[in-house]
């Protein structure tokens, strides 16, 4: 089946405060809903500021449609996600995050980082 980009877009901190709403409208028009689709914008919401935080350039996102399944890469050129945290540290929470309420897939390479997260239309 054909994969139905919804949104691409390159990252800088001018379009962090769209990406929430961006990423809630063009998801919510393909039909996920609901809880389903808060805790997606929210997994793919980390996955931005992470890669905003932590990457170098470039950075983008990419939102399609598979089937019955959203997905969103994240990608940029950085060295890859770390250890991740430590019980006592008071932020760092993001990659939890991402791993409780989607599925997700990480690829690291020389030339950068890429963080996949899925969910499936009938979530919401």
């Amino acid at each position: 089946m054909a994969n139905d980009l919804l949104l691409s877009l390159d990252l800088d901190q001018m379009t962090v405060p769209e990406i929430r709403r961006r990423v809630h409208d063009c998801a919510g028009a393909v039909g996920l809903s609901g809880l389903g689709l808060d805790d997606f914008v929210l997994a793919v919401h980390e996955a931005v500021t992470n890669a905003l935080r932590y990457a170098q350039s470039p950075r983008e996102l990419r939102l399609w449609r598979e089937g019955e399944r959203v997905l969103c890469e994240v990608s940029d050129g950085g060295p890859g996600i770390g250890e991740g945290p430590s019980r006592t540290a008071t932020g760092g929470r993001g990659l939890w995050l991402m791993h409780r309420l989607t599925t997700i897939v990480v690829s690291t390479a020389p030339e950068g980082t890429t963080v996949r997260l899925t969910v499936g239309l009938s979530r919401g």
